[in-house]
């Protein structure tokens, strides 16, 4: 408990430092411009808390009974997507003027950064957490379980950022988001740019999921005589 307290701290301060680097640049850029626009970056970025902070709750829980697990899976996955999905809001850069369009664009990637940094740190803590409960035994399980939730999320932001459904509609309007859903299933080649984006999206997301994964378990080299 005391080394995943240790480890859980110095996690905590680098995204409070990415945090707080998404703040201080959307509010140097209110203060200019007078300009509340952006604002809505706090939002995306409050839902990308979400998946993170419901694991790191379980994670600091001597025992997680499968019950419990398995109902918080469910929202997690449902709102896992609001986090990569602040990559999307790179479309924005758009209404820049040209001599904003760098900051714009620094802006927005210290949001997308921070989004998909607290993505993948709670898809790394829900696989572990459900190896504890022996339901994924091989790396080859865990790889597969982590591709597929990724590509969950490529097609979730899809649905997010064109079709411009939320997670809670899932509760609200559960009949037209099934219907929206279903019909990129049935109706594949005149949906073909939605799958071009899903199947961008997902790669993407793999590839970079992957990098985070080396990075935070680093091959151990050892000298030689």
């Amino acid at each position: 408990m005391k080394t995943l307290f240790l480890h859980r701290f110095h996690e905590l301060k680098q995204v409070s430092v990415l945090t707080l680097l998404c703040i201080c640049l959307l509010g140097l850029r209110m203060k200019i411009t007078h300009d509340f626009f952006m604002l809505f970056l706090i939002w995306n970025l409050f839902l990308a808390f979400i998946p993170y902070v419901m694991v790191v709750r379980l994670r600091f829980r001597e025992s997680v009974s499968k019950t419990n697990l398995i109902l918080t899976f469910i929202v997690w996955l449902a709102f896992l997507p609001n986090a990569p999905y602040l990559v999307t809001d790179l479309i924005h850069i758009r209404h820049a003027s040209a001599s904003w369009i760098v900051y714009e664009s620094l802006l927005i990637l210290s949001f997308s950064t921070t989004g998909l940094f607290l993505g993948f740190l709670s898809l790394r803590d829900m696989t572990q957490l459900l190896s504890e409960k022996g339901w994924l035994s091989s790396i080859k399980q865990k790889a597969l379980f982590q591709n597929i939730v990724l590509i969950l999320c490529g097609y979730g932001i899809y649905l997010g950022r064109v079709l411009r459904w939320n997670t809670w509609d899932i509760i609200q309007h559960p009949e037209k988001l099934f219907k929206d859903m279903v019909d990129l299933f049935l109706h594949p080649f005149s949906n073909q740019e939605a799958w071009l984006m899903i199947s961008s999206m997902s790669f993407f997301l793999m590839v970079t999921f992957n990098l985070f994964k080396n990075y935070n378990e680093p091959t151990k080299i050892t000298s030689q005589a």
